[in-house]
C-alpha cells in the first residue's frame, strides 16, 4: 500500500504520540509507585512491540487503529479473566482485573454512540445494497473502516446481523 509523504507522517506523528502517552504514564506511575498501572502499561508497550515484530521489525510503525486494536484485545482479555474469576467467585481478583481494564480504557478513543453506530451501519447496508446474511461480510468490513478504532467489533457484528435476515 503506498502513502503520500503526508499520510505517512500523519500516522508517524499518531504513533508517536501514542506511545508518548503511555512512556508519559508509564513514567508517572514509576513515580507514584502505582503497581496495577505500572504492571498494565508494561503489559501493553510488550504487546505493541510484539506486534511490530510480527509486522517485520520493532521499529516498524503501527497504525492508529492497530494499537487501538490492540488495547482493546487487552481489555478483551481482562473482562475474559472478570468472567472466569466471577464463576470462581475470586472477588480479589476480580477487583484488579477491573482496574486493569480502567487503565486500559484511558487510551482508548470514546465509543461510538448507539445512534451513531446505527447510523453507519444503515449507511453501509444502503451502500453495500445488502439485504442478506451473505452480505454481511461486506458491510462488516466498510464499517469497522469507518468506525475506526471507536466500536467494537462483536457490537458491529451484532448490529449488523440484527438488521440483515
Amino acid at each position: 500500500m503506498k502513502f503520500s509523504p503526508n499520510h505517512l507522517s500523519k500516522q508517524i506523528d499518531i504513533y508517536n504520540i501514542m506511545i508518548t502517552k503511555i512512556n508519559d504514564e508509564l513514567k508517572q506511575a514509576m513515580r507514584d509507585k502505582n503497581t496495577i498501572k505500572l504492571n498494565v502499561l508494561r503489559s501493553l508497550k510488550t504487546a505493541i512491540m510484539n506486534a511490530s515484530l510480527q509486522k517485520g521489525n520493532v521499529n516498524e510503525i503501527l497504525t492508529d487503529t492497530e494499537i487501538i486494536g490492540i488495547i482493546r484485545k487487552q481489555v478483551s482479555q481482562r473482562q475474559d479473566s472478570v468472567a472466569q474469576f466471577v464463576n470462581a467467585q475470586r472477588h480479589d481478583l476480580i477487583a484488579v482485573e477491573e482496574a486493569e481494564m480502567e487503565v486500559l480504557k484511558d487510551f482508548l478513543p470514546t465509543e461510538l454512540t448507539e445512534f451513531e453506530l446505527e447510523a453507519l451501519v444503515e449507511n453501509y447496508i444502503i451502500v453495500n445494497n445488502a439485504t442478506s446474511k451473505k452480505d454481511m461480510g461486506k458491510v462488516i468490513k466498510d464499517v469497522v473502516l469507518a468506525a475506526n478504532g471507536r466500536a467494537d467489533n462483536k457490537r458491529i457484528s451484532t448490529m449488523i446481523g440484527g438488521r440483515l435476515s
